[in-house]
């Protein structure tokens, strides 16, 4: 199916739902490659139903025998604008952080990489937060 794609919520689902029984079986299911103008895709998006742009990711949660019929049950996740964001700290910058080995010595062959920032994750409204649970069909 081809059709436009109106300004919509990103969905969050695992990589299981993709395919004939699940994502593409969906009445309305328009597939990225379908978008008649998919410059604005990204690059996890498998296609949209509705008010929904899904995302996959192979990470996605999901509870392996959770419904009665021990089906697997998929949660997929509908955010909505400033839903969730980032509080960034003031009068801080992130700082990366290297130490390379001092010497080729037994003791001093590790090697420290990070990096530290003041932000914090928080979500700024739950009520535009929705989990969609599902199996396959």
């Amino acid at each position: 199916m081809t059709g436009p794609v109106r300004r919509s919520y990103f969905g969050l689902t695992n990589t299981d739902m993709t395919g004939s029984r699940g994502l593409d079986n969906v009445s309305g299911f328009i597939s990225e490659a379908n978008y008649p103008n998919n410059r604005n895709v990204l690059e996890s998006e498998w296609g949209s139903t509705g008010n929904v742009r899904w995302l996959v990711s192979s990470i996605s949660p999901f509870l392996a025998n959770g419904s009665s019929a021990a089906a697997t049950v998929y949660n997929n996740f509908i955010v909505g604008m400033q839903a969730y964001g980032i509080v960034r700290q003031d009068g801080y910058t992130s700082t990366f952080v290297y130490r390379p080995a001092i010497y080729s010595g037994p003791l001093a062959q590790n090697v420290t990489v990070g990096w530290k920032s003041a932000m914090v994750p928080r979500i700024f409204n739950d009520q535009w937060l929705l989990n969609l649970r599902c199996t396959l069909a």
